[in-house]
This record gives C-alpha cells, sequence and structure tokens, in this order.
C-alpha cells in the first residue's frame, strides 16, 4: 500500500504550534477555518517539487527553515515618515494601512461616509466564516490557520464609493518578519468601487507576506482593482485574490509587479450569473533574480459572459516569469466570450519565461482564443527607429514602453495611470 509524501512537514508542525500558542485568543467564528485549514494541510502539505500548481515556483524551499512561523506575530514600529508622505500624496482619498498583515485604523483616514463605505473587524462580522473561501490552494490553507486579524470592507447597496479605497500593506521588521493578511470586499447590489492596493517592504530583511483577499461581487456592481508591487529582494510574497460574481456585475483586475525575491499571485473568479464582465490585466517587469509567478483562472459557471485577460511580461538579467492563466467553460455557460493574451519579451540570455494559457471547454456556442508570444525585442523595429535618428537605447525604451503601453492604457485612474507610467519609464531606460 503506497503511502503519500507529504512535503513542508517543518511548517505543518509550526502551524500546530502556533494553534497551540493561541490559548483561545482567537476570533471564536474563524475557529472552523483555523481547523479546516490545519487539517488541509495535514492531508496534503505544501507544494514538492512535482506539483503541478507550482512546479516552476518553488515556495516551499523558499520559506522553509526562514521563519518562526510558531511564534505570535507582532505588528512592528511603523514607518511613520512613509506614513505621513501617503496621506500628503493621497489628500482626500480613503487610506487604510496594514502592517505587518494588521489593519491600522489609528493612522488610517477615511473620508467617506459609512453611507459610502462601512469597514468592521473580521471579529465583529458574525458572517466571516460564510465570506471566507474554502482551503483550495495550500498557502491559502496556511493563510486560514494564522489569520486572526482582519477586516470586511463593504459598500452598500445602490451607492458609489466616490474616493478610491488605498490599501497600503507594509512589512516592517517584527522579529518574526511573517504577516498573514484576510480581508473581504463585499460590494452590495448596484454599487461601484476603485480600490488600490499598494504592497511594499521597509528595509532588506528577509520577509514573508500570505495573503487572501475575497471579492464578492453582487448583482450590477461594478469593482476594480488595482495591486502594486513593489516588494524588497529579499521579500517572498504569496496571494490569493478569490472572485466571486453575480449578474450583470463587472470586475477589473490590474497587477503590476516590480520587484520582490519571489512573487505569486494567485487570481480566481468564479462567474456565476448571467451578463457578467470580468477583466484581467497585468504587467510584471522583473530584473535581477527576481521571480515572478502569475496563476490565474476564470470559471465560466453562467451563460451569456465576457472574459479578457492581458498580460505582459519584460523580464531581464537573471529573472525568471511564469504565466499559467485558464479559461474553463462550464456546459452551461453557451454564449460565452473569452479572450486570453499573454506576451513576453526576454532581455537577456539568461532570463526565463514559462507560459502555458489554457482553455477547457464544455459548452459548444462561444468565441474563445487563447495565445502566448516570447522572444527578443525586434530588430526591425529598432532598425526602423534608427533611420529616424534615435539612438539605440532610446529606441529599445521606446518599443518596451510601447509594449507596456497596452496593458497602462486600460488604468481607469488618471493619477494612478501616470504614476505606474513613470514606474515602467524609470524602469525601461536600457543600458
Amino acid at each position: 500500500m503506497s503511502t503519500k509524501k507529504i512535503f513542508g512537514q517543518e511548517l505543518i508542525d509550526q502551524a500546530e504550534q502556533y494553534v497551540s500558542n493561541l490559548n483561545g485568543n482567537a476570533i471564536a467564528h474563524l475557529k472552523d477555518n483555523r481547523t479546516q485549514g490545519l487539517a488541509y494541510l495535514k492531508e496534503n502539505g505544501f507544494p514538492g517539487p512535482k506539483a503541478e500548481e507550482y512546479k516552476f515556483t518553488r515556495l516551499t524551499k523558499a520559506i522553509s527553515g526562514k521563519f518562526d512561523f510558531a511564534t505570535p506575530i507582532a505588528q512592528g514600529d511603523l514607518p511613520m515618515d512613509k506614513i505621513a508622505d501617503i496621506k500628503k500624496r493621497h489628500a482626500g482619498a480613503n487610506i487604510l494601512f496594514f502592517i505587518n498583515g494588521v489593519y491600522n485604523a489609528e493612522q488610517s483616514e477615511i473620508v467617506s461616509t459609512v453611507e459610502e463605505l462601512r469597514i468592521d473587524s473580521l471579529a465583529d462580522r458574525a458572517d466571516a466564516h460564510e465570506l471566507i473561501a474554502e482551503n483550495s490552494d495550500p498557502f491559502q490553507a496556511q493563510n486560514n490557520v494564522y489569520v486572526n486579524s482582519g477586516v470586511v470592507i463593504e459598500v452598500p447597496k445602490n451607492k458609489k464609493v466616490a474616493q478610491p479605497v488605498l490599501c497600503y500593506y507594509i512589512s516592517v521588521d517584527n522579529g518574526v518578519n511573517y504577516g498573514f493578511v484576510k480581508n473581504i470586499y463585499l460590494a452590495n447590489e448596484s454599487s461601484q468601487a476603485d480600490f488600490v492596493h499598494f504592497h511594499f517592504s521597509e528595509g532588506n530583511a528577509k520577509t514573508f507576506v500570505n495573503e487572501t483577499k475575497n471579492y464578492l461581487v453582487k448583482a450590477n456592481a461594478n469593482v476594480k482593482l488595482y495591486k502594486v508591487q513593489e516588494e524588497s529582494e529579499n521579500a517572498v510574497y504569496v496571494g490569493n485574490t478569490n472572485v466571486y460574481q453575480e449578474k450583470d456585475s463587472v470586475f477589473s483586475s490590474f497587477v503590476f509587479t516590480f520587484d520582490g525575491e519571489v512573487v505569486r499571485n494567485n487570481l480566481n473568479i468564479r462567474v456565476d450569473g448571467q451578463g457578467c464582465e470580468s477583466n484581467m490585466y497585468g504587467l510584471y517587469l522583473a530584473k535581477g533574480k527576481t521571480h515572478i509567478d502569475n496563476h490565474t483562472l476564470v470559471d465560466h459557471i453562467q451563460p451569456n459572459c465576457n472574459s479578457n485577460e492581458l498580460y505582459k511580461g519584460i523580464i531581464a538579467d537573471q529573472a525568471k516569469g511564469v504565466f499559467n492563466g485558464k479559461i474553463f467553460v462550464r456546459q452551461a455557460a453557451q454564449k460565452t466570450n473569452a479572450f486570453q493574451s499573454n506576451g513576453n519579451i526576454l532581455l537577456s540570455d539568461n532570463a526565463t519565461i514559462h507560459t502555458k494559457p489554457q482553455l477547457e471547454i464544455w459548452a459548444d456556442d462561444v468565441k474563445c482564443s487563447h495565445g502566448c508570444t516570447t522572444g527578443q525585442l525586434d530588430e526591425e523595429a529598432i532598425f526602423y527607429l534608427r533611420a529616424r535618428g534615435i539612438d539605440k537605447d532610446k529606441a529599445k525604451s521606446m518599443i518596451l514602453l510601447a509594449n507596456a503601453g497596452e496593458v497602462i492604457e486600460h488604468i481607469g485612474l488618471g493619477w494612478l495611470k501616470m504614476e505606474i507610467a513613470d514606474k515602467v519609464m524609470e524602469r525601461l531606460q536600457v543600458d
């Protein structure tokens, strides 16, 4: 009789010890999530070298033996100079600060009224367990074990949040240098909101962030999520963004990844209502030895829906990129229109990309397409520009910026579009 090999036993033991160390000091209505998460890890373990979903991203290896996960999480010292600068730069916006995954209400500034925007602690929401996704991923299960705080950010029915909601997720040195995030974003019927998530690390210590964010988009609601990742070169990040859409809703995701040691973004969208629209845009610029992995899944359950996906990657030096995008169309999801594209440019012989666009279609009346491209800079395009008096480095930068611009042009917030364009232009100054 064969026995399944369990990887990450040390991490599982630490998870058990952490639960024991809580000594009942935990949010009561998250107990079931904690119990289920731990049971999942004991049964399935963490991803090993042959795990298909993590074949090219060795997250278990990246965190094993690096952190004391049995030690309770402390918030750590606040980077007050950074916080003051952020408040000054975004005066008039809703600003929420999360330090090592823990919401800091004292420093946060909410300009919208409670009629537009409601923020509750998970501890105060008896329905929190119902709003949390299942343990379908080992790191999501780990998240369920460790999370003992978090918020529910809710937009009431028929309300539009006039100002964007800016969420700053900051990793600081807190002795253990890890943090777990669990936040729920609830957009009720016919509501509208823009959420912008900024991720960065203070200092250059080895850090690990594991987050789960669940977006519940009710009927006729419209939600835009912008995610900007600028972690340190020693930061390991894994995030699960789970989206559930009801009829006639629109959800748009934008992911911009610039830095980090290992970054893994899981985006899972369940389209469970007719007339839905799902948009996914991503841009990743990797340099040095950065490893960036984007995994996406769109599950079309109901008919007459559209999904559109465009991810672009520019990879330099010894950096590595991974893109795995799957479109699943169930038998009932007739009249589905689904488009997916992934394009990558490698700027060195040592840069690497693994890309795998996928379609799984069980309906017969659909329009679906996918594709990917990988290559180096177009020498003919460079020659064309140089023939018009543009030097070689400038020509390369122009081509790369045009490539990235195919994603940037879809950003709906003008100030954010300018910020992202500036970051990209600064990064793409070709030597």
